[in-house]
């Protein structure tokens, strides 16, 4: 008679971690724990936090198992003695686990754990209270677990178990002693997929285990379940294309035609690897996801942040700037919200696409021209003189007349003139600036030097301001000059006359910039 043949079991469940030395991606957790086991110096509440499948509930195991093994506490529990293998199967009466999210009330803590948490262990050293999605509980079962969390029995033991810390009311973590769980890196996913093939013999491509990891989002549960998917789907054998197929990534070539057509500002390719993507069932998420990763890579390498991108994706982008790179990833990132919240996906892809290729200027010469048209303004001067590295004046904001100033230069003093005083006062307090940029200044007969504003706020400002433009001028003058601030009688002067034209100028500027940059462009005067 043949013995009967084991049920299958999930890889994700075969080789879920059975101790701390097994934990993936979580070095910190695992060492705390360690250490606070070989020290015996335990804690009554603990609170894992982190994103799903990074191994909080294991954990809250494998310490259930540190704390009960019958060599224990110990940071090494055996795995075979009979707590082990009854908390492994979580069949131990000693270790409860409750499921809040089911389980929400007041009266499902009050069964499970007020209850029974004074009750002597049935066999091991410790009770053990493990609360998976703790944040669902209610804030009558909160306020019911407080009072047995703050004064508990010596022979238990709570840990908690969330994905959102941020609803456990503060009265119940600030009682716990709290590790933070975090995505396990796509390269450590990726070796540990490795690893897992090889137990299993399925033979796996390379590429296969990266698209893998990267679909699973930091997620070592998922990676596991994901590689048994397609294990199951393609024949024990697993290769980049059928993850591909699989999941629904976009075909490489398809991708990296399209970053061609971007960074080559090709409209008509573009178009057409769009049509190839349609014809493929490409979802477009899928694919603005996909092809921003690709950038990615890309990106930090120009920038010598990370390690050699991928050479199909290099060579795709070469001669390609940061800044080209950084301009096409924030446009990728507002085409994915658009998408997120419209109803026409195929419409927010090409619209997010084909505004892309409408960065025809280069962003430094850009960045450049405004900031020299910054400190034109911030001096007082006109907007003529531009940066050398930008178009012609002609392409921004077409040129004004000037006007032929009514009234000569105000005299000077003591060989401090009007526009030197205006300038020394702006690089100071540029908005104190601004205003006697568009008034008009000179010395009267009398000796006094009167300052004469358009508009009422300015006058408003400048009074305010007195007793340092009285020091400002003193300074200028090098002597003690009256000053007087009146409204009106101001003449198109030279001064008023180049801030109008700097301004109109700067408009122009901004409103090409806005097509550069993707958003609202703007000028801000601060002090040299």
């Amino acid at each position: 008679m043949t013995a009967p043949k084991e049920p299958h079991q999930v890889l994700a469940r075969k080789y879920r971690p059975q101790g701390l030395d097994e934990l993936v991606g979580q070095p910190g957790v695992s060492q705390t724990l360690r250490g606070a086991l070989a020290a015996k110096r335990l804690h009554h509440a603990y609170l894992f936090t982190g994103p799903r499948g990074c191994g909080k509930t294991t954990t809250a195991r494998i310490l259930a198992k540190a704390l009960n093994c019958a060599q224990g506490p110990t940071p090494d529990p055996c795995g075979t003695c009979v707590s082990c293998r009854e908390i492994a199967s979580s069949s131990c009466l000693d270790v409860l686990e409750m499921d809040a999210a089911s389980h929400t009330g007041v009266d499902n803590v009050r069964e499970v754990i007020i209850d029974t948490v004074g009750l002597a262990p049935t066999r091991d050293r410790y009770k053990v209270f493990i609360v998976d999605e703790a944040h669902m509980l209610s804030s009558a079962a909160f306020n019911a677990l407080l009072k047995t969390i703050e004064e508990p029995p010596p022979h238990a033991v709570f840990v908690l178990a969330t994905t959102e810390a941020h609803k456990v009311p503060a009265t119940i973590a600030s009682r716990c002693q709290r590790f933070k769980f975090r995505p396990v890196a796509a390269d450590a996913l990726a070796e540990h997929l490795a690893a897992l093939a090889k137990k299993e013999k399925i033979a796996v491509e390379p590429e296969a285990l990266l698209l893998l990891a990267r679909a699973a989002e930091g997620s070592l549960r998922d990676a596991v379940s994901l590689l048994d998917q397609c294990r199951c789907a393609d024949g024990g054998a697993v290769s980049a294309e059928s993850v591909r197929d699989a999941f629904g990534f976009a075909p490489q070539e398809l991708l990296l035609g399209a970053a061609r057509a971007l960074l080559g500002r090709d409209a008509k390719a573009l178009a057409s690897w769009l049509r190839k993507s349609y014809e493929e069932g490409v979802d477009p998420a899928q694919f603005l996801k996909d092809l921003r990763a690709g950038l990615e890579g890309v990106y930090l390498r120009a920038l010598g942040a990370s390690a050699p991108a991928d050479p199909a994706w290099s060579e795709a982008a070469a001669g390609a700037s940061p800044e080209a790179l950084g301009f096409l990833l924030r446009r990728l990132n507002r085409a994915l919200e658009e998408l997120r919240f419209g109803d026409a996906p195929r419409l927010a892809l090409e619209l997010g696409l084909f505004s892309a290729l409408e960065a025809a200027h280069d962003l430094g010469a850009w960045a450049a021209r405004l900031e020299a048209l910054e400190r034109r303004l911030a001096a007082g001067g006109g907007g003529a003189a531009l940066a050398p590295a930008a178009a012609s004046a002609a392409e921004v904001a077409p040129a004004a007349p000037r006007a032929a100033p009514v009234s000569a230069a105000p005299p000077s003093i003591s060989g401090a003139d009007w526009p030197a005083f205006v300038a020394a006062v702006a690089r100071e307090k540029p908005l104190l600036g601004g205003a006697l940029e568009r008034a008009a200044g000179g010395l009267e007969p009398s000796g006094s030097f009167t300052v004469r504003f358009a508009k009422p706020f300015d006058l408003d400002t400048a009074k305010r301001a007195q007793p340092y433009l009285e020091q400002a001028l003193e300074r200028l003058a090098g002597r003690p000059v009256a000053l007087a601030l009146v409204l009106g009688g101001v003449a198109a002067s030279g001064p008023v006359e180049d801030g109008a034209l700097a301004a109109e100028a700067a408009g122009g500027a901004l409103q090409a910039a806005e097509g550069v940059f993707g958003g609202k462009a703007r000028i801000v005067s601060r002090a040299r």
